[in-house]
């Protein structure tokens, strides 16, 4: 099973063509069906009877892997999964050491949590984008330069959705601003546009392409994913939180406006001061704070790292490389040590 899957996630990061409509409809399905029943152990039930917008994992350590914003990066995708990380990292079992961070989610020997933003590669496609649009003002919603692109930006959702589906309790992916594929207004989302109109071209793509069951079908996906993780030592959240939350708002996250767009939108600086070590304190008050960190994305950096908040904000989306954050188990996280590269061939952008 687990060798199958493997060979499946490669071809998928290597494919140059759409995924076919049956098959997308499908994945959506039985990853809506993942999320949606969650064990309450790590993904508390909301006041109102749905799933909750909190991963809580402090009772269930494990080494994890934070991943930046994908941006229809499959081959980063596939480069994290292939990544064999240091010998320290995983926990001293027979067959691990030489293991690749596919076998250890095989083995739930590591949690993996992207911060979101699975579609649209941005600045990396600016050309691309550049020749969609021109089609898209034209009326083609499904041309050349627009087919390739979601080609890219569908592959890494199908890989995302596969390792939901077959990883639940150790495979986890946040909702980012990006995760709006309807591209409407409300619910803490609003239309995105930046370096074309991508929104509304990704949803006229998808509804040309595939049908409108499809596209509601990644909506529902997309409305499903968490808005923030809390482990002993961290927690994760797409964006920099804007203000502090307590477990109970969090958990109710998905359903307020507010909170939604808070932990998925926040530009650089506009952030309440000392949000992020109010969270901490709220979210894992017996823990000394400053051995703590919140990992995010969102708003590109130009190196490793940018610190924030005191330094407790970590944040590692660099889009020009392919950078994860190691947290260990049992250290305090050092960004200068413990963010890597996982990028087998440099020199690639």
């Amino acid at each position: 099973m687990n060798a199958e899957l493997y060979k499946k996630l490669h071809c998928i990061s290597l494919a140059q063509t759409l995924p076919e409509h049956e098959y997308l409809a499908s994945l959506c399905k039985r990853a809506l069906s993942a999320l949606e029943n969650e064990k309450p152990a790590y993904r508390p039930r909301s006041s109102f009877g749905g799933i909750g917008g909190l991963l809580d994992f402090r009772k269930m350590p494990l080494p994890l892997v934070v991943v930046p914003d994908i941006h229809a990066r499959a081959d980063f995708l596939w480069n994290i999964l292939s990544f064999i990380p240091p010998e320290d990292f995983l926990p001293h079992r027979s067959g691990t050491n030489g293991s690749d961070l596919f076998a250890a989610l095989s083995q739930g020997l590591v949690r993996i949590v992207l911060v979101g933003d699975i579609l649209h590669s941005e600045a990396r496609g600016l050309s691309r984008w550049k020749e969609a649009e021109t089609d898209f003002v034209n009326g083609v919603a499904d041309g050349n330069a627009m087919r390739r692109e979601m080609q890219e930006g569908l592959s890494s959702l199908c890989m995302i959705l596969e390792c939901k589906t077959a990883f639940s309790e150790v495979f986890h992916c946040l909702k980012g601003n990006h995760e709006n594929i309807m591209n409407q207004a409300g619910r803490g989302d609003f239309p995105f546009r930046k370096f074309a109109n991508e929104g509304a071209m990704t949803r006229l793509f998808m509804q040309s392409v595939y049908g409108d069951a499809v596209l509601r079908f990644v909506s529902c996906v997309e409305r499903a994913l968490p808005l923030m993780a809390v482990f002993d030592n961290c927690i994760v959240s797409h964006a920099e939180p804007e203000k502090a939350f307590t477990e109970a708002e969090l958990i109710d996250g998905l359903g307020d406006n507010d909170t939604v767009r808070s932990l998925t939108w926040t530009e650089n600086d506009f952030a309440d001061e000392g949000s992020v070590a109010a969270l901490l304190k709220a979210l894992c008050p017996f823990s000394d704070i400053h051995s703590m960190r919140c990992f995010g994305g969102h708003r590109p950096v130009a190196e490793n790292y940018a610190l924030r908040q005191g330094g407790l904000f970590v944040q590692i989306h660099n889009p020009s490389r392919q950078n994860v954050a190691l947290v260990y188990a049992d250290k305090v996280f050092n960004p200068d040590t413990d963010i890597v590269c996982v990028e087998k061939e440099t020199g690639n952008w």
